[in-house]
């Protein structure tokens, strides 16, 4: 059967534990899966488990000249790159750790430089100019329920979605042998999807960025 639905999500993951005494806890294994859906990608070879990132997604608009913070996408999970246009070129912001960006902070206002992100994007400096802004970020996953039946992982990723729920159902009913099949499943399935960051990590390394201008 297909499985692109909350409803059908559910009837699945009770067909392949085979049990009727466990349609009260679906919706429990179905919440902790998407505790892990959120997390970092992870090579299945480690011992951490490890999360999807989906298709990145670009959010475009203008810096206020009033402050040096950015309000974040509803959507949000992390980022991948933020450009700023100044002239008609554009540059690459600089991400640090929150505990760093007081190194780089600059009084007055100027063209920011650095950046971080805490529930806000904070900049090393005002912006002097409504300078034009590309944020480019993965987006997180929408819990599944009643209403909300659908969300990008099921969509594109059900296996991710069902291999998730059934580890936590046979962890569940204390089955550790198939429970670790499923987690192996999972985690393999997991880092597949996760395409893109995926591939960035195999064929180049850890993504690093720069503040070298850039033609648009």
């Amino acid at each position: 059967m297909a499985i692109s639905t909350y409803s059908e999500l559910k009837t699945a993951i009770a067909d392949w534990t085979a049990r009727d005494d466990l349609t009260s806890y679906i919706d429990n294994f179905i919440d902790l899966a998407e505790t892990y859906l959120k997390r970092a990608p992870s090579l299945p070879r480690l011992a951490e488990i490890g999360g999807v990132r989906g298709n990145i997604t670009r959010l475009s608009g203008t810096l206020s000249t009033s402050a040096n913070t950015l309000d974040l996408p509803a959507d949000y999970l992390d980022s991948y790159r933020l450009t700023l246009t100044s002239g008609g070129v554009t540059s690459i912001v600089r991400y640090v750790d929150p505990t760093q960006l007081s190194v780089y902070q600059r009084s007055g206002a100027g063209l920011p430089r650095f950046y971080t992100i805490s529930d806000k994007i904070e900049f090393d400096v005002t912006p002097d100019s409504a300078y034009a802004y590309e944020l480019s970020y993965y987006p997180k996953v929408t819990a599944l329920s009643a209403s909300n039946t659908t969300n990008w992982v099921l969509t594109d990723y059900p296996d991710v979605y069902l291999a998730a729920c059934l580890f936590h159902a046979f962890r569940f009913t204390q089955d550790d042998a198939t429970s670790k099949d499923w987690l192996d499943q999972y985690k393999v399935a997991a880092w597949s999807a996760s395409e893109t960051y995926r591939q960035g990590r195999v064929n180049q390394g850890p993504i690093s960025v720069k503040t070298d201008s850039i033609t648009p």
